[in-house]
């Protein structure tokens, strides 16, 4: 039964009768009602509502981000979680899939808790599905460049026995697994549209306008650029769009000889395409003229050992747009500091 707020018993207003018979006041919290055998994320809000008070029924307003509060930031922390476990074998596709759902879920039912939305509100159910992919996708792209990360440093650890960070490992399996994910990621979104009714949500402009972009866009290339070439400061690629050959894998040691009397050392560059492995000489020389001798471009490496009878175009596009180079170089040019793509210098590309 709903009492109106101007309701009174024998001429005494309902307030004051309440008060004098120690009746409870209706709180003003919403009652959520969850059977405990179901999983708390997938629980929808049952709200009885009193209008004993005005004020009950009021919706104060989305914030401007569904993880600026503890609740969000919580719920990040166990996205990221479980995109780690993803990259890790321990969740499977269909279990992000649910999973997603569940995030949604639950945020909306937080989100009506606390008197920011009905619940129903299409705008609002639109935002909090948004931000979901937004931060869904930057976990994505996170946990695939940390998974081609630790592997690097796995390999560091087996070729040279110590935990210097003068090394750069590039993955593609990550590439094309980030890219995967982030299709099924926008199928997860085309879902909830559908079971909320909501109208279209365009993810391109989500993440053209997303102010998680400093570790790098929603793309793996662009996430290793920032591990590899604004952190580390020792290898680049020039454009964040290029594709990488399939089963190529990347391995480069700064420093593995002695400098000679002439200022030159050698590195190691360690790479395997398809069945094919090829260990190489980086060489690299401090001069006074300039940083020149400094820095690598892959392909230029690579040219004189890769099968003629092969076509080379994807090859040669992709290590074309791969530099390798020394701390100092980094430090010298700043190359460090660019985000985002620059043009190649060491020649132009075919």
């Amino acid at each position: 039964m709903q009492i109106n707020a101007n309701y009174s018993v024998n001429g005494v207003p309902y307030d004051n009768k309440r008060k004098q018979n120690n009746i409870p006041q209706f709180s003003t919290e919403c009652a959520v009602q969850e059977n405990e055998n179901i999983n708390p994320y997938m629980a929808e809000p049952l709200v009885y509502v009193c209008d004993c008070y005005q004020k009950f029924n009021v919706v104060t307003g989305m914030p401007k981000s569904n993880f600026g509060d503890s609740f969000g930031y919580d719920m990040q922390k166990d996205i990221s979680s479980h995109m780690t476990d993803f990259y890790a074998g321990k969740v499977s596709r269909e279990e992000l899939n649910s999973y997603f759902e569940e995030c949604c879920t639950s945020m909306r039912t937080y989100r009506t808790s606390q008197h920011q939305t009905s619940g129903t509100n299409e705008a609002d159910n639109t935002q909090i599905v948004s931000e979901m992919y937004e931060v869904f996708a930057k976990e994505n792209a996170r946990a695939a460049s940390q998974a081609n990360y630790q592997e690097g440093k796995a390999l560091n650890e087996k070729y040279y026995s110590d935990s210097h960070s003068d090394w750069t490992y590039y993955n593609s399996d990550y590439y094309y697994q980030c890219n995967e994910t982030n299709a099924a990621l926008r199928e997860s979104v085309k879902q909830m549209i559908e079971k909320w009714d909501l109208d279209e949500i365009d993810c391109d402009k989500i993440e053209a306008n997303s102010s998680l972009t400093l570790d790098g866009g929603f793309d793996f290339n662009s996430t290793w650029n920032f591990e590899f070439r604004n952190q580390a400061g020792r290898s680049s690629l020039a454009k964040e769009s290029a594709i990488p050959p399939e089963n190529f894998k990347m391995f480069f040691k700064e420093q593995v000889t002695s400098f000679t009397e002439d200022n030159k050392f050698n590195g190691n560059l360690k790479i395997t395409i398809g069945e094919n492995n090829y260990d190489l000489k980086v060489p690299f020389q401090t001069l006074r003229t300039g940083s020149e001798g400094e820095i690598c471009n892959v392909w230029d490496l690579m040219e004189d050992y890769y099968p003629k009878s092969e076509d080379t175009s994807k090859v040669k596009n992709f290590l074309g747009n791969m530099s390798v180079f020394t701390r100092w170089y980094a430090y010298e040019t700043r190359i460090n500091d660019i985000f985002g793509d620059y043009e190649v210098s060491h020649k132009e590309l075919s």
